[in-house]
């Protein structure tokens, strides 16, 4: 019996130290897939093509821009969006956190920036922090599946 659990004590080691290794390796590879999706999605955003936008999200993704709301698909997405561009926010920037990766989801935490006007048309700078769930769909592609975020300044 003390052999067994030896023997199941050495296994639980060396398969916790090859998920654990295989973790590391996501960790550096999920830096890199919210790197380039952070890079397309200030880009698109930045463009002031909302409905690109809206489609870089999944198609029953949820958003809730920090108000207590939550919004849900393409369409609610693409016109909060259109009404932010229309409104002259611009120039936005996610700065990574910490990234999480489980299977075919990776969660960001993050902080954002964008620049604006304010109600006497002068030129302000805003962010606060960002939580981003994106998920890879059946053809390889990283959606956002979830964004939520603040507003701190």
């Amino acid at each position: 019996m003390k052999k067994l659990l030896s023997t199941l004590g050495l296994c639980t080691c060396i398969i916790g130290g090859v998920v654990g290794s295989q973790a590391v390796a996501n960790d550096d590879n999920a830096q890199s897939i919210v790197g380039s999706v952070n890079t397309t999605w200030n880009n698109t955003f930045n463009s002031g093509d909302s409905v690109a936008l809206a489609a870089l999200y999944a198609n029953k993704a949820t958003l809730s821009p920090g108000n207590g709301e939550v919004l849900v698909g393409h369409e609610q997405i693409g016109q909060l969006f259109k009404s932010f561009i229309d409104n002259g926010v611009h120039n936005h920037s996610i700065e990574t956190i910490d990234v999480y990766r489980a299977h075919n989801q990776i969660v960001q935490l993050g902080k954002w920036r964008a620049e604006g006007v304010n109600e006497k048309q002068e030129a302000i700078s805003f962010g606060g922090v960002l939580m981003t769930v994106i998920e890879q769909d059946s053809d390889g592609v990283w959606l956002t599946r979830s964004h939520v975020w603040n507003m701190a300044n």
